[in-house]
């Protein structure tokens, strides 16, 4: 039990206790973040990206091939995936938005004092 409770503390050293006939502890360093707080908040606020699959034929090998990014030219051109990632990207884009507007029956109720 006092292994364990150094080793929650974060003591490193505890390590060492464990090593006996049989047993091996690899060296062990502490965690460092190499992000700032500016990065990891940044980092958080990023929306997952998007990714409709589908198929279109390659005039060069002659074959189907399959993309999940729509490109510069099918944005362009206004091609069916590039408007399904647009409309995927708008969806998850409103349901942040209403997940934000709506309030909570707190937050309401502390609104008109009931």
């Amino acid at each position: 039990d006092l292994l364990n409770a150094a080793l929650a503390k974060g003591d490193i050293a505890a390590f060492n206790a464990l090593q006996g006939p049989g047993v091996v502890v690899a060296d062990v360093a502490p965690m460092q973040q190499t992000r700032t707080a500016e990065q990891l908040l940044a980092s958080a606020d990023r929306r997952p990206d998007v990714a409709i699959a589908a198929g279109f034929y390659n005039t060069k090998t002659g074959q189907t091939t399959q993309t999940v990014k729509p490109t510069k030219t099918q944005k362009r051109k206004h091609q069916i995936n590039s408007l399904a990632v647009a409309a995927a990207e708008r969806e998850i884009e409103l349901m942040e938005k209403r997940g934000k507007a709506n309030k909570t029956k707190q937050e309401t109720n502390a609104k008109y004092g009931w």
